[in-house]
């Protein structure tokens, strides 16, 4: 174990490990606020000292030390006890003793020197920091990738290499985020229906749930990222494209809103401005026929605003639906209490087709207690998990066997 140093795309690479973190209990986070200190104490000189102070203090422990775009120091370490936390601060603060950031005018410990993290409590609200640290460090460089692209190269001079695939940094996300905002989302926007099935009688479309797909965008991009790769990348790009897709059905309602529809929305989305100025240019009789499906993983990552968020759009005339469970997880779930008017469970093709187990029979229970007609089964691609789902009392359906159905004829593969 050595503690590494990491002083370029630091963001990126805080980012990466927290990613890593198997289980985040033992794990600390010092924030050194360094960026708040005056002029003449942020020289290279003093990083230098900082960075070789820390490195001395803790060079045999798990972890990294972060040196962010904003000149601010982050260390993340596996058994940082608190005496040595308390050791680490004060050698800092020492370091910087002259300045108002480390010491008050009275000779008090300033509280804005640093932020601790224990991460066992507190690892969603440093990994949201992290986020927004890597979307803000990523929107800086926008600017400056435009003028060179702009730039030819000089005779005598070669272009910049280009970025071998599979290396990430902040200015590939960059080039990422400026490529999302302006490609023509429309060629990878699809449709796939939810629909109503039961035995003996014909299926009938109830809604098409709207969205990107992400392996034709990416084609589209030509980019060589694995969107999927990271979970915390993929929640930011998510924000992009949920952006970007309520722009498009702004600017064309009548090619997207003819019929009833569903949106995979982030709760940040829900409460954007962006979001308020779409819902201001709806007639209630279009948000009666929208219903925004929200990921479990951004529920339950800040319970609060996703409560405030779902109470809102729900005054508003959309309908709400819990998106992401497993058959596991759906048996944990009371929609009535959490206030959902539908749920997304995905089809587990490797469920046994005896129906009297308990797994089966809990989550037969669980589509009576949820309700019959608000339990969506999902990812169907055969006529078994569609008869499944019957014989446990579920009527709704959505997968690629009910696209066949719906429209034999289509191409087009969701």
């Amino acid at each position: 174990m050595a503690l590494q140093i990491n002083l370029k795309s630091s963001e990126v690479k805080l980012v990466e490990a927290l990613n890593a973190i198997p289980m985040p209990s033992g794990w600390n986070v010092v924030h050194f606020h360094l960026t708040d200190l005056l002029e003449e104490y942020k020289s290279e000189y003093h990083v230098k000292i900082a960075i070789n102070l820390i490195h001395d203090l803790l060079k045999d422990y798990d972890g990294g030390l972060f040196l962010m775009s904003d000149q601010s120091i982050v260390v993340l370490c596996n058994g940082l006890g608190r005496a040595l936390q308390n050791k680490l601060i004060f050698q800092l603060r020492y370091l910087y003793m002259d300045d108002p950031l480390a010491y008050t005018e009275s000779g008090q410990e300033n509280p804005d020197f640093c932020t601790n993290y224990d991460l066992t409590y507190d690892v969603r609200a440093f990994s949201d920091w992290a986020s927004r640290r890597l979307a803000l460090s990523a929107r800086k460089v926008i600017p400056e990738i435009s003028d060179r692209k702009a730039k030819p190269a000089a005779a005598g001079n070669p272009a910049e290499p280009a970025i071998p695939p599979g290396l990430f940094s902040a200015t590939r996300l960059a080039t990422i985020e400026q490529d999302l905002r302006y490609a023509d989302l429309s060629r990878v926007i699809h449709r796939q229906s939810v629909c109503a099935a039961q035995p003996n009688t014909p299926v009938r479309r109830v809604f098409d749930e709207l969205y990107i797909h992400i392996a034709h965008l990416r084609q589209m991009l030509k980019v060589d990222v694995d969107f999927f790769s990271n979970r915390w990348l993929f929640k930011y790009l998510t924000q992009v494209l949920d952006e970007r897709m309520i722009a498009l059905i702004r600017h064309n309602p009548t090619r997207y809103l003819d019929s009833p529809i569903s949106l995979n929305l982030n709760v940040e989305t829900l409460l954007s401005s962006w979001f308020a100025e779409f819902d201001a240019m709806l007639k209630p009789s279009a948000k009666v026929s929208i219903v925004i499906e929200v990921p479990v993983v951004d529920v339950f990552a800040d319970i609060t605003a996703f409560m405030v968020a779902k109470d809102e759009v729900q005054k508003l005339g959309y309908r709400v639906c819990l998106d992401g469970l497993t058959s596991r997880s759906f048996t944990n779930i009371d929609r009535s209490k959490l206030g959902f008017d539908l749920i997304k469970v995905q089809w587990n093709a490797d469920v046994t087709s005896d129906l009297k187990t308990k797994e089966n029979q809990e989550f037969a229970e669980a589509v009576q207690r949820n309700g019959i007609n608000r339990v969506v089964l999902c990812r169907c691609d055969n006529k078994q998990a569609v008869e499944y789902g019957q014989a446990l009392g579920i009527s709704l359906f959505q997968g690629r066997y009910l696209d066949t159905l719906i429209n034999p004829a289509s191409k087009v593969e969701n």
